[in-house]
């Protein structure tokens, strides 16, 4: 069956066709999985971190666990006991949940298959088949309690990762409180994959120093120009084609370092040239103006999804006056407005925060009363902000440490180099007497 386009070019859930090793990242990851520690994949979205991941450790032989805004520890350790097949008991309901019913206060117990293939003998055992039985362990347990989980992995012997896919969503209390649980869980010899948008080393070891030589850390940044041309190089062998060297460069170019972007250009101009899958015979597109067809649709769609973004933004919240009786600061507006202004060669490194405040105050109405705190409160509040927007994936990042904001959705930098930031930014509604812009920075 010949390989199709979108098997072997694009971005998409599944494993694509394209993939290559990078000997640094694909070694440290293998250095990872052999070691006893907890592995962090970080970068920006549309990187290749479940590609990596899924290149080493095929996620249908691992317990994976796709994280939401309101997922709670409790559901992360429910999913990982559910899915290794036990069953979970109380004495009381309180709560629903779609593993079963369970409170915090009820009296928990976690029921262990343990196969065989006598008959049954007593109420405690289940016929599963015609010739096997199904005899339940029931342990009591405290699902809370990392230990507890270890425990009961222990007791069947689990050999498979946890991975944890967007762990950036977690609310910053969640993620801390799964920092502290990480150094149980590794003690005790069960493993964590943990995936999550953001630039900066030792996230996790913010929350808790405990971590330390606990977990190794693998950006999927940067991407070589090498890189892409080796993704290329594979791909055109699997479709049986060949790209011109000034249509491979200038997509390289148009990529800004994004293997996402970088993939989808590479499926958008074969399917322009009519290419849906593998050729019988070698095919070389040499059409530019495909290639410039491409970089235009992708160009389109990112910034409708961007700046729609942008505008819930600026338009969602604002940030109360520092002296009572004085109209708002409205600064996400002003927020939107200056990374309007400094564009791509502004942003492409991060700005620090005082440098921020500086532009901010440049164009702000009131820009004595502009102070630190309110503008690190902004910046603060941006993953709030983003995830009550429904922005997904984030497209900013504040970096606490360093005091940075940061760009962590790799389509934003393609968005600023090819939109119309100055029309965007006058189109943008100016607050001042705006209805929808009068409740505080969640409501």
């Amino acid at each position: 069956m010949p390989n199709r386009t979108v098997d072997v070019f694009g971005v998409r859930v599944d494993p694509i066709a394209s993939y290559i090793d990078r000997s640094d990242v694909d070694k440290e990851f293998n250095d990872g999985v052999n070691s006893d520690r907890q592995i962090i994949v970080y970068g920006s979205s549309k990187q290749g971190k479940t590609a990596l991941v899924q290149k080493h450790l095929p996620y249908h032989d691992q317990i994976v666990i796709r994280l939401a805004p309101n997922t709670q520890i409790l559901d992360i350790y429910q999913s990982i006991v559910r899915q290794c097949g036990i069953k979970i008991i109380t004495e009381q309901s309180d709560t629903k949940s779609n593993g079963g019913t369970f409170s915090l206060g009820a009296k928990v117990k976690a029921v262990l298959p343990l196969f065989g293939s006598r008959e049954v003998n007593n109420k405690n055992e289940l016929q599963s088949s015609a010739s096997q039985t199904v005899k339940n362990e029931e342990i009591p347990f405290n699902l809370e309690l990392a230990q507890d989980i270890c425990e009961l992995m222990k007791k069947i012997n689990l050999s498979k990762f946890i991975i944890l896919e967007n762990f950036h969503y977690l609310p910053e209390e969640k993620q801390q409180q799964l920092a502290f649980d990480l150094r149980t869980f590794q003690e005790m010899g069960v493993r964590f994959v943990i995936l999550g948008v953001w630039k900066e080393k030792n996230r996790l070891t913010q929350y808790n120093g405990d971590l330390d030589d606990r977990l190794k850390e693998i950006s999927v940044e940067p991407w070589s120009k090498s890189d892409f041309q080796r993704v290329a190089e594979k791909g055109k062998a699997l479709l049986n084609i060949d790209f011109s060297a000034k249509i491979l460069d200038d997509c390289i170019n148009a990529a800004f370092g994004s293997i996402g972007v970088f993939q989808e250009l590479l499926k958008e101009t074969c399917l322009l040239n009519d290419i849906s899958e593998e050729s019988s015979k070698k095919i070389s597109i040499t059409k530019y103006s495909t290639l410039k067809s491409a970089i235009d649709k992708k160009a389109k769609d990112y910034s409708t999804r961007h700046e729609r973004s942008l505008l819930s933004i600026s338009t969602g919240a604002k940030a109360y006056a520092p002296r009572q009786g004085q109209p708002p600061l409205y600064l996400p507006y002003y927020l939107v407005k200056t990374i309007l202004a400094i564009g791509h060669d502004g942003l492409k490194h991060g700005i620090e925060k005082s440098a921020l405040q500086e532009e901010i105050k440049n164009t702000h109405y009131r820009p004595d009363d502009v102070r630190p705190g309110d503008v690190t409160y902004l910046l603060s509040s941006l993953a709030s902000l983003q995830h009550k927007k429904g922005i997904s994936p984030p497209i900013f990042d504040y970096n606490k440490e360093e005091k940075k904001l940061q760009i962590v959705d790799s389509t934003f930098f393609y968005y600023l180099q090819h939109a119309d930031l100055n029309e965007f930014s006058d189109s943008l509604p100016e607050p001042f007497g705006n209805p929808e812009m009068t409740g505080d920075l969640f409501s």
